[in-house]
């Protein structure tokens, strides 16, 4: 992936998830808002409305003293009024009511809330009123609308930031494995376009010399078309890992018969080969997959070994260690040397097509195995825990 391309996708699941979040911020802000409001409303038509039913309790028949309904205590803000039949305003507390007309329940009058009920008293009836005013109230509102706004605000800008950071982390598997992805492709034109290109090249020769003295010219081809065999083979071979009959495996008798197959290259480098057992270790899996995971992992210590290294394979609680001698592994390429055709080399004159390890990482990983690459001065080890 391009890095424009990259980075317009961090941009658009930066801002996707930016959105989503400032949504889910204000929905839950305006819920807090109106379930607030609606809590102080019901509370003020409760307070009210006990306070005039308090009042009716207290007016005595006929009304001649009012002694009673001065004892009521009312909160702050609020007030009382008590009218008779003919409309004279007969008591009030707090302040005069600004009533027009009689009304029952509730009504809001400017910033003013009140609440209206007549009382029946016998031969008479009387109107009272308790009124609240909202000022105080509606400035708290304005101050909630306010900091739930700016603090919406505030969380999102910071979500914004988290998630262009966010946005990174997820796309960088998907970067990775592109990356990957145009490496493998460049990386097998490479591994294929090589032998074809002296496939080709012998076959021209052939035609040329009229098929006289072309042994030399045959053999290439061969060795070439072996090379393009197994690499394809590799290939389809890590599509199938895992896929087959499993059983009881002996890896001590696994590595002692790939040892026994590669015995021709340890002699030929005249390395020192020591095996530490300290115990039968088995495994459930397949054969095929175990044999080509300690047939990679020794052909490596065989092939970058120096002539006249040491090879020092120690057995022991379900753990594998393979120690070679020769070109030690850079510490910032461990990382890197399970990746397909990844070559330290980057001449890549090195025989082999790149997979062996590869191959290793991929079964190690569908059987579970830990598989662990440690470097010193003299050793590359690999450590495969079972």
């Amino acid at each position: 992936m391009k890095f424009d391309q990259f980075l317009k996708a961090r941009i658009k699941i930066t801002l996707l998830i930016s959105f989503i979040s400032t949504l889910i911020l204000a929905a839950f802000s305006g819920s807090i808002y109106y379930f607030y409001k609606e809590q102080i409303v019901y509370g003020i038509t409760d307070e009210l409305k006990s306070i005039a039913f308090e009042i009716s309790k207290k007016l005595d028949d006929p009304v001649t003293d009012f002694s009673a309904v001065q004892q009521i205590q009312i909160p702050q803000d609020t007030y009382l009024c008590v009218f008779n039949h003919k409309a004279a305003i007969i008591f009030y507390k707090g302040k005069l009511c600004k009533v027009n007309q009689y009304f029952t329940g509730f009504r809001l009058i400017g910033t003013e809330v009140i609440y209206g009920v007549k009382i029946q008293k016998s031969y008479d009836y009387y109107h009272v009123y308790v009124g609240k005013n909202l000022v105080n109230i509606l400035m708290n509102f304005e101050k909630l609308k306010f900091i739930l706004f700016y603090s919406t605000f505030a969380i999102s800008t910071v979500i914004l930031v988290i998630s262009f950071f966010i946005s990174k982390k997820i796309l960088s598997p998907i970067q990775e494995t592109l990356e990957k992805q145009e490496r493998f492709t460049q990386n097998i034109s490479h591994d294929l376009r090589t032998p074809l290109t002296v496939i080709s090249t012998n076959l021209y020769l052939i035609q040329q010399k009229n098929y006289q003295n072309i042994e030399n010219n045959i053999d290439n081809i061969k060795k070439n078309v072996d090379y393009m065999k197994n690499l394809v083979s590799d290939l389809l071979f890590m599509t199938q890992i895992g896929k087959k009959e499993k059983g009881k495996i002996n890896i001590n008798e696994i590595i002692k018969k790939q040892l026994e197959i590669i015995k021709p290259k340890i002699e030929e480098k005249k390395l020192s080969l020591k095996i530490f057992e300290e115990g039968e270790v088995y495994v459930t899996a397949n054969e095929r997959d175990m044999e080509m995971l300690f047939s990679n992992l020794l052909e490596n210590a065989v092939k970058y070994n120096y002539e006249r290294g040491e090879i020092i394979i120690t057995i022991k609680n379900k753990q594998i260690s393979i120690k070679n001698t020769g070109k030690i592994i850079e510490k910032e390429n461990l990382k890197k040397i399970f990746e397909r055709f990844y070559r330290e080399e980057k001449s890549r004159t090195t025989e082999g097509s790149g997979l062996g390890l590869s191959i290793v990482k991929e079964i190690a990983d569908y059987y579970k195995f830990k598989i662990k690459v440690k470097v010193d001065n003299r050793y590359n080890e690999f450590i495969v825990k079972l």
